[in-house]
């Protein structure tokens, strides 16, 4: 087969009946033609149409209703350099109604060479630049509500690399982009044993769990995660949208709720164990009144007291922990207190043959509420010789060792014992609730108490215990504080 010379394949125009003038006027776009003076010397049908009568026309008039000549102009700057120019602009029709156009100019040569008129053709896009428009805002959208949504949200490939994180995270985690997820939600050189995310690229589902994250400043955060897919067009998974629904609230409140439900139940548990020795107590008394035995009257009504003692401590205790309230800054010696405290258990740590030192020389002084210091160094001693007493070795001689000194801006109160010491489980549960160190024996209103007055004074309270070796309770006053009496 012999190759189609140009002069065979070329549509002969004039054959079908179209002549150039017909081609200018069925562009589907308004094209006109200009001289250095603006004046539009043709025009497409099109254009007549829409925007009127041409001849004698200025372009700016015709086009935008303008006295003169626009400031960037691009027809003057092709008759300026010769070359092709664009631009958009908003044009207005007969009608006033406004149009966005893309327009493109064309110089138009004599056979010289020399510029004698340019075309200009406008491309009406003001459908186009509206579904523009309407993308930018449902864009600018869909990051206000990415950023803004009230949870942590990030998008991960495969590798549980974040492509993508709202402003919540960024605030709460750091910059993140390019980073492991581990890295940023749980400080972890390695993923976690059980990943949602994972789980998410491996079958295409939705996964849920929950989690406690790490956040920038160190703290503990308790979150939900729902993961979900992102897929092709084809249905391939390319990322992974993880959101983190911030429960740590809830989570509080709910172990403050379990712990109130555990207080409950041991304070009523000990309070029927008093009563079960009031009740003793009376018996036996009532015993020597039948018998008229005084020997029985007494043991009778030592019990009463004992038991009364010991419920109007755990009633005291109570108040103490529910009451809000501002102690009494009055000066204060540790040393001193340590000092009369300690003799009140001297002889019950005799008994029980208990060591008691005291290492409380050195002239200290705080502000606070004497009866509530009295209190604290009382539950730690208290606890101390119980926990000594509470070994089973009866070989063994223990010591309970009490301090007192000064650490750069804190009066350091220690209590230490040798006794059986505690597992870290109940080590960790200290302070967090009502858990006692005395097993069954006890309420652990004692040692909130100790916190409370505690942090009431500005300071803090922590223990170091082992199983077996013992514990050591350290508290951290305030050497100075701020005058706030409240009486």
């Amino acid at each position: 087969m012999s190759a189609i010379s140009p002069d065979e394949s070329a549509i002969d125009l004039a054959s079908l009946g179209f002549s150039c003038t017909q081609l200018f006027d069925e562009v589907p776009c308004w094209i006109s033609i200009q001289d250095r003076d603006h004046n539009v010397i043709k025009a497409s049908r099109k254009l007549i149409a829409d925007f009127g009568e041409h001849r004698l026309t200025k372009c700016y008039s015709l086009y935008k209703g303008r006295t003169e000549p626009c400031e960037e102009c691009v027809v003057a700057r092709t008759f300026e350099d010769g070359k092709d120019h664009t631009s958009q602009q908003m044009l207005f029709d007969k009608r006033g109604l406004p149009h966005d156009v893309l327009v493109t100019t064309r110089p138009l040569r004599s056979d010289c060479g020399e510029i004698v008129a340019v075309m200009k053709a406008l491309a009406d896009i003001s459908s186009e630049k509206e579904l523009a428009g309407r993308l930018r805002d449902s864009l600018l959208r869909f990051h206000n509500l990415f950023d803004h949504a009230p949870c942590f949200i990030t998008v991960q490939d495969q590798k549980l690399r974040i492509l993508e994180a709202n402003e919540r995270f960024k605030v709460s985690f750091g910059e993140s982009f390019g980073r492991h997820c581990y890295e940023m939600y749980k400080r972890r050189p390695d993923p976690c044993p059980v990943c949602p995310v994972a789980e998410t690229f491996a079958d295409g589902k939705v996964h849920t769990s929950e989690e406690i994250l790490v956040d920038n400043q160190g703290r503990e955060v308790h979150v939900l995660v729902y993961t979900a897919p992102m897929r092709e067009i084809t249905g391939e998974i390319t990322s992974v949208m993880e959101m983190a629904t911030d429960v740590t609230e809830i989570r509080t409140l709910q172990n403050k709720l379990a712990d109130l439900g555990q207080l409950v139940g041991g304070i009523t548990h000990n309070a029927k164990n008093i009563l079960e020795g009031l009740r003793g107590g009376v018996y036996v008394v009532n015993l020597g009144f039948r018998d008229n035995k005084q020997e029985d009257i007494r043991t009778g009504w030592d019990m009463v007291q004992r038991n009364v003692g010991r419920l109007s401590a755990v009633i005291l205790d109570m108040l103490y922990c529910a009451r809000e309230r501002s102690p009494r800054r009055l000066p204060l010696s540790p040393p001193k207190l340590i000092q009369e405290v300690a003799a009140l258990f001297a002889s019950r740590a005799a008994e029980f043959r208990i060591k008691l030192e005291l290492q409380a020389d050195e002239p200290l002084e705080i502000l606070g509420e004497p009866k509530d210091i009295h209190s604290l160094i009382s539950n730690l001693i208290t606890n101390a010789i119980d926990a000594c007493n509470a070994d089973q070795d009866e070989q063994k001689t223990h010591r309970v060792t009490v301090r007192a000194y000064h650490d750069k801006d804190d009066t350091v109160i220690e209590v230490e014992d040798d006794g059986v010491g505690m597992d870290s489980a109940t080590r960790n549960a200290l302070f967090k609730g009502m858990v006692s160190t005395k097993g069954n024996s006890g309420t652990g209103l004692g040692l909130l108490m100790s916190q409370k007055v505690a942090t009431e004074h500005g300071g803090s309270i922590k223990v170091a215990s082992e199983l077996g070796k013992g514990s050591v309770f350290t508290v951290r006053l305030p050497v100075r504080q701020p005058d706030t009496t409240s009486t």
